[in-house]
C-alpha cells in the first residue's frame, strides 16, 4: 500500500479477513503509514478490533451523528454501572440511555452523570467503545440521548 495523503480513508479495509490478518493490517498501518500529518479515519462495525488504536470517535446511526468525542473523554461523559435488581428502581430512575442484564445483573450506561451518584447502586466501570456504539444504536432515541447535532 503506497500512501502519501494527508487524509487516508479506508472504509471497512478488513471485512473478510480472518483475524490474524485483521491484525496484521492494523499494525502494518500504524507502524508504517501514522504520522502526526496524517488522518487515518477508519469505518468499521468491529469496533472492539479497533479500538485500542483510536484517537477519535464518531457514531452515526441512520445518517445522524450520535456520538463525536475524543476517545480521551469519554470516561468524563460516560460510566456504567453493574447493579443487582434490587438497587434497579433506583438505578433507573437516574435515566439511563442504555439498560441491558447480563447473568442476572443489570449493566447500565449513563450520559452526563456523576459517579458520586451512582457509586452506591453497584460496580461502576468505564464503558468500552464497543458498550458506546450498542447504547448509542439501540437508544430508543438515539438521537436526543446523546446530543445528536442536526
Amino acid at each position: 500500500m503506497a500512501i502519501d495523503a494527508r487524509l487516508l480513508v479506508l472504509d471497512e479495509p478488513t471485512l473478510g479477513l480472518d483475524l490474524l490478518y485483521r491484525r496484521t493490517f492494523y499494525e502494518a498501518l500504524l507502524n508504517d503509514y501514522f504520522d502526526h500529518e496524517t488522518t487515518i479515519l477508519v469505518t468499521t462495525h468491529q469496533v472492539e478490533e479497533v479500538e485500542h488504536l483510536l484517537t477519535d470517535v464518531l457514531l452515526i446511526n441512520h445518517g445522524r451523528i450520535v456520538l463525536d468525542s475524543a476517545v480521551d473523554q469519554l470516561s468524563n461523559r460516560f460510566v456504567q454501572l453493574v447493579t443487582t435488581p434490587a438497587n434497579l428502581p433506583a438505578a433507573r430512575a437516574l435515566q439511563p440511555v442504555h439498560e441491558r442484564e447480563v447473568f442476572g445483573r443489570h449493566v447500565l450506561v449513563y450520559d452526563g452523570r456523576d459517579a458520586a451518584e451512582l457509586e452506591t447502586l453497584g460496580e461502576l466501570r468505564t464503558p468500552s467503545i464497543a458498550d458506546l456504539f450498542v447504547a448509542c444504536m439501540q437508544a430508543p432515541n438515539a438521537a436526543a440521548q446523546t446530543g445528536v447535532r442536526q
